[in-house]
């Protein structure tokens, strides 16, 4: 981590957790985590549980513990039966993720999709977390995805990349306990920063947990985790948003 840049540790429930589970989870965040102050903590749970969550870590509740959804619809509003505007979900949360590799794989997002729904999200004042990543380790799969995140970000502000996160997952980790070594992690990083600023958070996701965060965090270009399984895990992510702390 670059001291700089204010760690965040985000956690992707997922399609998981019942509404006691995710009461359960918050609670336990908030308590355990309440004097980290040095490191920015977002949970992003099923929409459906947002709003329930929001009467305790909703915006403007506690500093730097914060809701995010999972997912938005660029438009405002409409007949999109099913969707999120950002102007809703700026009622109940600070964040947003875009773009993740399941979004991309099951229901077919497109760049230039997710331009709209960052400058969406931006203009409901919420802070996206935008996902990237290659699906296997071959020749040629780093420049494309540098390549892939200019075309993301093309239209985007120098101020808006500074505000914006990027979180990078390579597929070929996500659920399969393959984490991406400290040292390649940062090499792909380090290339991604160059079509940033020196201030955008970026962080690692695919497989992290405790047991691998001390070594990922010790990069200079890496910001914090995405964290998906390790999340729904209480003492684990707690644990990985301490060793941050301790980091910063």
């Amino acid at each position: 981590m670059h001291p700089s840049r204010r760690p965040l540790i985000a956690g992707n429930w997922k399609m998981n957790t019942t509404l006691a589970d995710a009461h359960i989870l918050a609670d336990g965040v908030r308590q355990e985590l309440e004097h980290e102050e040095k490191v920015d903590v977002v949970l992003c749970p099923p929409s459906i549980w947002l709003g329930f969550l929001a009467e305790r870590l909703g915006p403007g509740k506690v500093a730097h513990v914060s809701l995010g959804a999972q997912n938005c619809h660029p438009e405002m509003k409409g007949a999109y039966t099913g969707e999120l505007s950002t102007e809703m979900i700026k009622e109940v949360a600070d964040y947003v993720i875009i773009g993740h590799s399941e979004r991309v794989q099951y229901f077919h997002e497109k760049p230039d999709f997710l331009l709209h729904k960052i400058e969406a999200a931006f203009r409901a004042g919420l802070t996206p977390i935008l996902c990237i990543g290659e699906v296997e380790q071959v020749a040629g799969s780093t420049k494309k995805l540098v390549q892939e995140l200019n075309h993301i970000v093309r239209s985007l502000t120098h101020a808006q990349l500074e505000q914006l996160v990027v979180a990078y997952e390579p597929v070929w980790a996500i659920g399969t306990g393959n984490v991406a070594t400290p040292e390649y992690a940062q090499e792909v990083i380090s290339l991604l920063r160059t079509v940033l600023t020196e201030k955008t958070r970026i962080l690692y996701g695919g497989s992290s947990n405790d047991e691998n965060a001390r070594g990922l965090l010790a990069m200079p270009d890496i910001d914090g985790f995405l964290v998906g399984g390790a999340s729904l895990k209480l003492k684990s992510f707690v644990t990985m948003v301490k060793i941050a702390d301790q980091l910063a």
